[in-house]
Formats: structure tokens, sequence, C-alpha cells
């Protein structure tokens, strides 16, 4: 049950962070803007994220679901390229992802 809650939580968290990034206004000088943000803003964008990895098919879904053996070369590269923004935004529990994912690589030799 533990596990349920913890994924409810992050997918609303998930669906917070897009709707902030697509709604945040920060780029100008206008009335409407919250709060004066550098060009970067505050928040990842996810849109980019998503499509970075999107690049390579199965990419992300082998990783979550523990089909190392399908992660290849270009998977390694795409991911581990990611900032840990973007990545956090992808799996849940990025830290454990990316140990897996680094390890994965290493075994495979790509890093």
């Amino acid at each position: 049950m533990g596990e349920n809650i913890q994924r409810v939580c992050a997918s609303i968290l998930t669906v917070i962070v897009v709707m902030l990034s697509l709604f945040e206004d920060t780029k100008g000088n206008n009335d409407f803007a919250m709060t004066p943000m550098s060009e970067k803003g505050l928040l990842p964008n996810p849109m980019s994220c998503v499509s970075d990895a999107r690049k390579i098919p199965d990419c992300v879904e082998a990783l979550k679901q523990g089909k190392l053996k399908d992660i290849k070369k270009e998977c390694c590269i795409i991911l581990l390229g990611l900032p840990e923004d973007c990545f956090g935004i992808l799996f849940p529990m990025r830290f454990y992802y990316r140990v897996v994912l680094k390890i994965t690589c290493k075994l495979i030799g790509i890093f």
C-alpha cells in the first residue's frame, strides 16, 4: 500500500510540475509575470525531457520495468545525458534508476 501512495504522490507532483511549466510566464516584462526569472526559468521543461527520451523507443520503459538486457548504447547516452531535473520527471526514484542505469551501461561497456 505504501508503494501505491508513493506512486500517486509522484504522479500528482509530475502533473503539477508540467502544469506550472506550461503556464508560467517567464519571458518579457508584462504585467502578468509573477516574479522575475532567469532565461532558463526555475522549472524544468518537461516536454523537452520527454522528447529527448522518446528518441530511443522503449528505452525508458525498459529501465522502469527492469528489462536491463533491452538497454542499448543509445539509451545509455541519451538518458545519462539528461539533466538531473529531467531524470526526476521521467523516473519517480531518480537516484535508484540513475545508479541502475550507470551500472548497466558500465556492464555493456558504454561508460
